[in-house]
Parts: structure tokens; C-alpha cells; sequence
């Protein structure tokens, strides 16, 4: 499919193969929707969904519902934090939270999750701090606008329904699979699908220099985190339809591929 191309080999790599893989087919699964259930069973049926979906991909989950670490690591404070999914390699470790809710995800959500995931980094062992943490947030519902800000200032990876994951927008700028779009619209993707997709540690980093600078305000921040939302809502609006036209029902195609590999979103 699209994201098997062949990429350009200048574009920073977003994502480890195997993770991509994974993010295109989790979109899928909310794009096209279906869970059944109320309240607490639909989110224990949209986790097992998920758990299956990584076993029959091959990626190995080190924490799954009920963990208390990230790959391993335990929290700096000691605080048994819960922990959803999470995965270890050498290029990058990953950290997830599932949510499928009867209403959008609250701020208090993604402000909890950014806060437990600060604290597995701080004062983490050498290997943790060295290793990339990517972060995502799966939700089988539309996040509100002020909590996508949120997302994209500190680097968690958003996959909700009707838009396009970011790092997919990128690499389908990187597989030459967007032909059509115009050079500002591709300049706007491979200067800010990046930014938006930063590991915790390259966040953190950002944070202490923008803190020590003195030529560096809030306001850059939030202008460059809105900048990012109208890019993939608008420009990743254009690219969705771009690749529907190139691969006609990929999306229904790779969610009903699931279905019957998976037995159902059971």
C-alpha cells in the first residue's frame, strides 16, 4: 500500500517501520468505527481490540492494562501510575493511551497523561533517557480543539477519526504519493509534521531552552501548535482525498482486512 513505498531518503523518519505500521491500521480501526458496548466495556473492548491487533502485527507489548511502567521504567515519585500500552526497541520506546468515550476527551486527560509520562522520564535510568519515547493517544472519539493544542505542543500523537494522523500526512509527503500538492502546502508538512510528532525528551528540551531564552515567548508556541492544526486539518483534508483517488476504499479496505484477521472488533 502507500506507506510501503519507497520514501525520500532526506525526510527524517518520523516513526519506526513497525510502529507505522501499527498507526495506519490503528486509524483505520477508528475511522471506520464499530466498537459496540457502554461506559467501561466498550473501553475494555477497544483496549483488547488494540492488544490484538499488536500481537498479529508482531509488536510486542511490555505493558499492557493494569502496568505500572513504561517499558520497564518505573515512575520517578513512585506513584503506580496506570499505564495502557507501552513498547521497547532500541530506536525508540512508545507509550500509549486508549480511550474510547461517549463524549471527547477531557484536557484532564491529556494533561494526566503527559504528567505520568514526565514522570517515567525523570530520573529514569541512562538507556530510558536515551532512547526516544514517542507517545500516542488512540481515541474512538473527536478530541476538542484546545486539547489538540494541547497534544501537539508536547509532542503526543493524535489518531481520532476524520483526521489524518500526522505522521501519515508526512509520509505520504515522503512517498511521493501527493503529487498534486502545491510547493508552500509541501513546504508546510516537512517543517511542521515533524515539530508535532517530537519525542518527550526533544520536547523537554525544547521547553528548558525556551525558558532560558530570552527571544522566545508563549505566543511563538501556541502560533506554531495552531499552525499545526489548520496544516492537518486543512492540507491533510487535501491529502486524504489525494490518496483516495490514487487508492480508491484503502481505508475501508484495511479496516475490513482487520475485521476478518482479528474475528471482529469483538
Amino acid at each position: 500500500m502507500w506507506w510501503t513505498k519507497p520514501r525520500d531518503p532526506a525526510g527524517a523518519l518520523l516513526l519506526p517501520p513497525a510502529v507505522l505500521e501499527l498507526l495506519v491500521r490503528a486509524f483505520a480501526i477508528v475511522e471506520v468505527g464499530g466498537i459496540t458496548g457502554l461506559g467501561p466495556d466498550r473501553g475494555r473492548r477497544f483496549e483488547r481490540l488494540f492488544y490484538r491487533l499488536c500481537d498479529r502485527l508482531g509488536v510486542h507489548l511490555t505493558e499492557r492494562a493494569g502496568g505500572r511502567s513504561v517499558a520497564g521504567q518505573r515512575s520517578a515519585s513512585g506513584l503506580a501510575h496506570e499505564v495502557d500500552g507501552a513498547t521497547r526497541a532500541g530506536v525508540a520506546n512508545t507509550y500509549w493511551e486508549l480511550k474510547h468515550l461517549s463524549v471527547p476527551v477531557e484536557k484532564n486527560e491529556l494533561l494526566i497523561f503527559n504528567a505520568k509520562a514526565l514522570d517515567f522520564l525523570y530520573d529514569a535510568s541512562r538507556l530510558f533517557r536515551r532512547t526516544p519515547l514517542l507517545r500516542f493517544l488512540m481515541s474512538g472519539q473527536n478530541l476538542r480543539d484546545e486539547c489538540r493544542l494541547y497534544a501537539i505542543q508536547w509532542g503526543i500523537i493524535i489518531i481520532e477519526p476524520n483526521r489524518l494522523p500526522l505522521p501519515l500526512i508526512y509520509e505520504a509527503l515522503m512517498r511521493g504519493c501527493v503529487p498534486d500538492l502545491s510547493a508552500a502546502d509541501q513546504r508546510a508538512v516537512s517543517e511542521l509534521a515533524p515539530w508535532a510528532c517530537r519525542s518527550l525528551q526533544q520536547v523537554t528540551a525544547d521547553f528548558v531552552e525556551r525558558s532560558n531564552a530570552d527571544t522566545c515567548t508563549p505566543e511563538s508556541i501556541r502560533r506554531r501548535s495552531r499552525e499545526v492544526s489548520a496544516m492537518q486539518e486543512q492540507i491533510g483534508s487535501d491529502i486524504l482525498d489525494m490518496l483516495e483517488a490514487q487508492y480508491p476504499e484503502w481505508l475501508n479496505d484495511l479496516a475490513q482486512t482487520e475485521w476478518d484477521r482479528l474475528g471482529g472488533w469483538a
